[in-house]
């Protein structure tokens, strides 16, 4: 997967949309409707049975709330009290996805090297892949709820997305070493440790002073990530077991 792209599930939860859309317009009968979304198309049925008390069918202000949080759109004061008093459950979804964002944000500053940030990312991403494949072509879901589970995990990979890229750009992730670089301290650590051999001291002749032994570019790269990390680890313990659970997933998968 490339770490600066969510296009698998992004498309996949596309194509599902439009097959979705067909469909609709299978079952109703109605083919001329070319410039509704699909979520008009969800929302009509609600709409001809609820009718809003002035009269009007349906709700444009929180249809156009839906399709800002779907765009990826950050909502305003204004538009969370509007939908946390006309769509509760909603609201509740869109406060548990901040949190997790914010949980995958504090994974990141614990992670010690690239490759456990890309890891970790992709755990996220798989496992939202995962929910959408395993509803899809359950008999006992309708459409509609499987279309809204489905922009739900596309909200969750997109807000990892989000956090990803801003760890990126903050320059936070050149900074964690690579595998291979933390291999090469170690190995170097390894070898600064050893015992060097001895010869037979010449009389007459002082021995000299052990050389001094400096911490190369690849341990000092080691050793800032990791305390970092364990910085970040202390700060939030809850979540100590985040990265390593990601990891392994996307190893797994």
């Amino acid at each position: 997967m490339d770490f600066f792209s969510i296009g698998n599930l992004n498309g996949y939860v596309k194509n599902w949309k439009l097959q979705a859309q067909w469909n609709l317009k299978q079952q109703t009968g109605n083919y001329s409707a070319k410039g509704k979304t699909l979520e008009e198309w969800l929302e009509a049925p609600l709409q001809a049975q609820e009718p809003s008390p002035g009269g009007q069918h349906g709700d444009e202000a929180l249809r156009k709330i839906h399709q800002k949080l779907e765009a990826g759109g950050k909502l305003t004061q204004k538009e969370r009290e509007y939908l946390q008093a006309k769509d509760p459950e909603a609201y509740r979804e869109l406060v548990a996805l901040e949190r997790e964002q914010k949980a995958y944000e504090q994974a990141l500053r614990r992670c010690k090297t690239q490759e456990e940030v890309r890891r970790l990312q992709a755990g996220r991403v798989n496992r939202s892949l995962m929910v959408v494949r395993s509803v899809e072509h359950n008999p006992r879901i309708p459409l509609a709820k499987k279309l809204e589970i489905a922009m739900v995990e596309k909200r969750r990979v997109d807000q990892t997305a989000e956090s990803t890229r801003r760890f990126v750009r903050s320059g936070e992730y050149a900074r964690l070493p690579t595998q291979a670089e933390e291999t090469e301290a170690l190995r170097q650590k390894q070898e600064q440790q050893a015992p060097r051999p001895e010869g037979p001291q010449q009389p007459g002749r002082e021995e000299p002073a052990r050389e001094e032994r400096t911490e190369t570019p690849e341990q000092r790269k080691v050793r800032r990530a990791r305390a970092k990390a364990a910085y970040a680890a202390m700060e939030h313990p809850a979540l100590a077991e985040e990265t390593a659970a990601a990891s392994s997933l996307a190893e797994k998968g």
